[in-house]
């Protein structure tokens, strides 16, 4: 692999590169996992130029070879090749092949883009990164039958994979936890997904549960909470999925520190003339904290955050102070 990274080195010495400006830094990470950054069509430093009068070109290059351990594995250990192409616009690129060798030097996977070590139930596997990417066992076997986008562990024995530009959840024997069906799996929480099916968000766990079904416009984390939005109205879960507010406010929104919550409730008045009682809506406010704790007693005609003092407007239109 060296004389082959050499080779390509002579190579650019004598003939130069033009390419487009790159200013992509590459490597590998540090501790049980290292990735290459290549061309899918082998190591070729050259770039698309989006101007045809720009010319880049190689200044120098080194190449570096280093042994990384497992962490907790004693049995495996892996060295990555790296090289390295400084350009004349200060930019730099990167290629690196990873080879895992057993503990004895005998090859277990070799020329592999990236590799991550995974210990479960005392076992060792490996997350193999080469034409996509697939698992392994301690003996090279292949565990799964299918080569997926992209694979990474969050928790022991569950991982989240891509294939087809879909998303879900599987176990190291290749069962399917969470069916790949989603465009976007988004991590939240303690241990829980927002997703995207068919243009609709929702919530799923670990386990395949679903906290809220994929029929809202909107999902995204507030502060310590995460914010739903589904016909127009909006409502709060905790980090867990649990429903903290139904949702039925017209606004949930970031103010500071805190959550501003607006509502539209009924008043009642007095018509003199008829002795009649008219019934109309009017809007009031009311704040949770971080955590989605209720922070205010009632409700204000008005919120509003100055220098870190929480105000509110009562009904006489005088100004309180909440927090």
């Amino acid at each position: 692999m060296k004389k082959i990274f050499l080779c390509c080195l002579l190579a650019l010495s004598v003939c130069g590169v033009s390419y487009g400006a790159c200013s992509h830094s590459g490597g590998h990470h540090a501790g049980c996992t290292a990735h290459a950054h290549a061309s899918h069509h082998g190591h070729h430093p050259s770039h698309s130029s989006s101007s045809s009068s720009q010319h880049v070109y190689v200044v120098s290059q080194n190449f570096s070879k280093t042994e990384q351990k497992f962490p907790n594995c004693t049995k495996h250990y892996m060295v990555v090749e790296t090289l390295t192409y400084h350009y004349s616009d200060g930019s730099r690129r990167s290629f690196s092949n990873c080879t895992v060798y057993n503990s004895d030097g005998s090859v277990l996977i070799a020329d592999c883009r990236g590799v991550n070590h995974i210990l479960y139930n005392n076992n060792h596997y490996f997350i193999v990164s080469k034409n996509g990417s697939y698992i392994i066992d301690s003996e090279g076997n292949r565990l799964t039958q299918k080569t997926y986008s992209s694979i990474k562990e969050f928790k022991p024995n569950r991982l989240i994979v891509k294939l087809n530009k879909k998303f879900g959840i599987i176990d190291l024997k290749e069962n399917t936890i969470v069916p790949i069906k989603y465009q976007k799996f988004i991590t939240e929480g303690n241990g829980i997904f927002i997703t995207k099916l068919n243009g609709y968000w929702g919530i799923v766990d670990s386990e395949n549960h679903i906290l809220v079904k994929n029929d809202c416009e909107k999902i995204k984390s507030l502060h310590d909470t995460i914010l739903l939005k589904r016909y127009g109205k909006y409502g709060l879960t905790d980090l867990d999925g649990k429903i903290l507010y139904d949702i039925k406010y017209d606004k949930i929104k970031k103010l500071g520190e805190y959550i501003l919550i607006k509502e539209k409730v009924n008043k009642t008045e007095q018509n003199n003339k008829w002795s009649l009682k008219n019934i109309k809506q009017e809007k009031k406010f009311f704040v949770l904290d971080s955590d989605g704790e209720r922070i205010t007693d009632f409700s204000y005609k008005k919120i509003k955050l100055e220098r870190n003092t929480l105000y509110g407007l009562n009904e006489d239109k005088t100004w309180v102070k909440i927090k």
